[in-house]
């Protein structure tokens, strides 16, 4: 064989071991790379699986958060409707005292009358001053009857939409019952009895006066979702907006909070 043939062929055959060789590194790469591939999707799976986990962890949770705002919600309601039966049972309760004080009258109730000499002078001289046009007045108090007598009297005229009645028995409820836990409650239904007289400015007052003087009261959320109400009723938008956000600030869970953020979106849109 000659020389050059025999020197061309050991060429040839380290090429081709180099070949083979980088063949070898790069099949051993592509099975290190598909077993990190095969890995890597374990991986991805498994964290897929975690994600839809914490995915139904925060379903649950934010149904549990409904559920429980919804409880909430339904509390104001749920107090009010006890409380309207409540009142009413006392409304039955005095008119049952007054019936009984009329068709029993007797030396107790000449006691009690001389008990309190003042009390019928004062309502006397105050009640043509608070009332000077030609309007129903409100009858004497039965001297016999307790301070819940007195607010449920108001109450049943404001029911009634006797409303210059209400305000006047409400005004006379605070003054004799100052240290009474209804005395706000008092104040709030002055404020709404003006505003279902469109007396918008004396029940923004009256609310305002609620708000000062009773700032823990249950009645300061309803006073707030008013008192912007009113604002909004005489024009002043600006001033029914930041009635509406306190109310919603300081009470986030209320029944008025919900109402008051629906008045937001109106106004917005005016």
């Amino acid at each position: 064989m000659p020389f050059w043939f025999a020197g061309g062929l050991d060429k040839t055959k380290k090429v081709y071991a180099l070949i083979y060789d980088d063949l070898q590194v790069l099949k051993k790469q592509v099975q290190d790379l598909a077993a990190q591939t095969q890995q890597n999707a374990e991986d991805i799976q498994m964290v897929k699986d975690q994600l839809k986990e914490l995915g139904d962890i925060v379903r649950r949770y934010q149904a549990d958060q409904f559920g429980f705002r919804e409880d909430l919600r339904s509390v104001p309601q749920q107090y009010q409707a006890l409380a309207g039966k409540i009142d009413q049972l006392s409304l039955d309760v005095a008119r049952l005292a007054e019936l009984f004080s009329a068709l029993h009258p007797g030396p107790p109730q000449a006691a009690t009358t001389e008990s309190k000499p003042a009390e019928k002078p004062k309502e006397e001289s105050k009640v043509p001053e608070k009332k000077p046009e030609d309007k129903p007045q409100p009858a004497p108090l039965p001297s016999n009857l307790s301070r819940q007598d007195v607010y449920n009297m108001a109450y049943n005229d404001y029911l009634k939409g006797n409303f210059d009645l209400a305000v006047e028995g409400f005004k006379m409820y605070r003054d004799q019952f100052s240290d009474s836990p209804l005395a706000d409650n008092a104040l709030y239904w002055i404020g709404e009895c003006y505003y279902s007289q469109r007396k918008f400015e004396d029940a923004i007052d009256a609310f305002n006066e609620l708000i000062l003087a009773y700032p823990q009261g249950d009645k300061i959320a309803a006073a707030y979702l008013k008192k912007g109400m009113s604002f909004a009723e005489t024009g002043r938008k600006e001033e029914a907006m930041a009635a509406y956000k306190l109310l919603i600030t300081k009470f986030p869970v209320e029944e008025e909070t919900r109402i008051a953020q629906q008045k937001i979106k109106e106004l917005a849109e005016k």
